[in-house]
C-alpha cells in the first residue's frame, strides 16, 4: 500500500502518507499547517493510531520550511508529544544554522527560534541523514539519495543558494519577533485576481510564466518519494527552477521523470507551477492541499497550465478540501473538453489519495 491522505490543513499542508503492510504501515509526515491544524485534525490522527497500535511510529517528519502555513502546528506537536505512545525516527528541517550548513549549536530561547528549541529539548534525531548539517542538495554530484523502511527519498530542493538567500530575512524576523516566521514573508506574494468563470483554460494555461521569488518557499525541502514503483513528487512550495536544476542532475540526468502523483508546490499557485515544470514530471494524479483562506489558492492559471498538459493522460485533480476556489473545476463542460476528473475531500477528514 502507498497513500498520501491530506488533511484539511486550512490554507496549509499537512499530509500524512502511509506505505508498506496495511495492517501495519510506516508513516511519513510533512508539514503540520498552522497553528490551527493541531487540534483540528493531526492530534486526532496520532490518537487514534495510539490507540489502534498502542504506539504511533513515524519514519521521518520532514518540516519542509518555515512558512506558518507549513510550520505552525509543529510546536504543538512536538511539545505535546508522549515520548511513550509516539516515536520520530528522524526529523528534516532546516533552522538558522544549517542556512550557512552548520551543526546546530544548544541555542538558548533569546539566540535561536522555538522549533530548534523543541527539537533539541525533545531529542529528537535531527537531519540525521546529512550528518546534522543542512537539508540540501549538493553544488556538485548526484542528487541526495535516501532510503525509510523500503521508501526511497531524492531530494530536489533546496540548494546552498536558496538557504543563504533566507538568512537575512530569517535574522531580521527574529531579532524583531523572537519567533517562528510566517506571515512577514508573504508579504511581496502577489494575491492574483480570480473569476475563473468568465476565463477559458486554454488562455489561461498560456499566461506568461512569473516565477515565485520569495525566499522561504525557495528554501523548501521537496523530494520525488518511491515506494514499490510508485512515484510522488512532493513539491512544498518550492521554485520551479530549482526543481527543474535538479532534473539535470545523477540520477536524472536530464530525462522527464514520470510520477504517479506530483503534489502541486504552493497549493497551486500560478508562481509555482510552469508548463515546463509540467513537462519534465508528468503527472497522472495532481494533489491540492489548501482552502483557499488567505492567498486565494489554487490558481485558476496553475490548474489550467496542469489540465491542458496533462490532458493525454487524463489526469486526476484531488482536493483535500471543496472551497470556492476549486469547485468550478467541476464543470462538466471542462472536464469534458479537457479529459480530466476532480476528487473532493471533506473538512472533518481531508481526502486519502490511495497509490497503491
Amino acid at each position: 500500500m502507498f497513500t498520501i491522505q491530506m488533511l484539511n490543513a486550512a490554507h496549509g499542508d499537512c499530509l500524512w502518507i502511509e506505505y508498506g503492510n496495511a495492517a501495519k504501515p510506516q508513516r511519513i509526515l510533512i508539514d503540520t499547517g498552522p497553528a490551527a491544524t493541531y487540534q483540528a485534525s493531526l492530534a486526532d490522527k496520532v490518537q487514534a493510531v495510539v490507540d489502534a497500535e498502542g504506539q504511533c511510529v513515524f519514519e521521518l517528519f520532514v518540516i519542509t520550511h518555515i512558512d506558518d502555513d507549513h510550520i505552525g502546528s509543529s510546536l504543538r506537536f512536538l511539545d505535546e508529544l508522549n515520548f511513550d505512545t509516539v516515536k520520530v525516527k528522524d526529523i528534516w528541517f532546516n533552522g538558522y544554522f544549517h542556512l550557512s550548513n552548520l551543526v546546530p549549536a544548544q541555542l538558548g530561547a533569546l539566540q535561536g527560534e522555538m522549533l530548534t528549541e523543541l527539537i533539541q529539548r525533545g531529542g529528537w534525531p535531527w537531519n540525521r541523514q546529512f550528518q546534522r548539517k543542512a537539508v540540501m542538495v549538493p553544488a556538485s554530484g548526484p542528487l541526495p539519495t535516501h532510503a525509510f523502511a523500503g521508501m526511497q527519498l531524492t531530494l530536489l530542493s533546496p540548494s546552498f543558494e536558496q538557504l543563504q538567500a533566507l538568512k537575512p530575512e530569517w535574522e531580521k524576523t527574529i531579532r524583531e519577533a523572537g519567533l517562528v516566521p510566517g506571515e512577514a514573508f508573504h508579504a511581496d506574494e502577489t494575491v492574483l485576481p480570480h473569476g475563473f468563470l468568465g476565463g477559458d483554460v486554454e488562455d489561461m494555461a498560456t499566461e506568461p510564466f512569473k516565477e515565485d521569488q520569495t525566499h522561504p518557499n525557495g528554501s523548501s525541502i521537496a523530494f520525488i518519494a518511491e515506494f514499490e514503483g510508485k512515484r510522488v513528487l512532493f513539491g512544498a512550495d518550492a521554485h520551479p527552477s530549482v526543481l527543474l536544476a535538479s532534473l539535470q542532475r545523477a540520477p536524472f540526468k536530464g530525462r522527464p521523470q514520470a510520477l504517479d502523483a506530483f503534489k502541486l508546490a504552493h497549493h497551486g499557485s500560478t508562481r509555482n507551477t510552469s508548463l515546463e515544470l509540467l513537462e519534465a514530471f508528468p503527472a497522472k494524479h495532481y494533489l491540492v492541499s489548501t482552502t483557499g483562506a488567505k492567498f486565494k489558492h489554487p490558481d485558476e492559471e496553475a490548474i489550467s497550465r496542469v489540465v491542458v498538459s496533462a490532458q493525454e493522460r487524463s489526469p486526476v485533480l484531488h482536493f483535500n478540501v471543496e472551497s470556492a476556489f476549486n469547485k468550478a473545476w467541476r464543470s462538466a463542460s471542462r472536464r469534458s473538453d479537457f479529459g480530466y476528473r476532480c476528487e473532493y475531500g471533506t473538512p472533518e477528514d481531508g481526502l486519502l489519495v490511495k497509490l497503491a
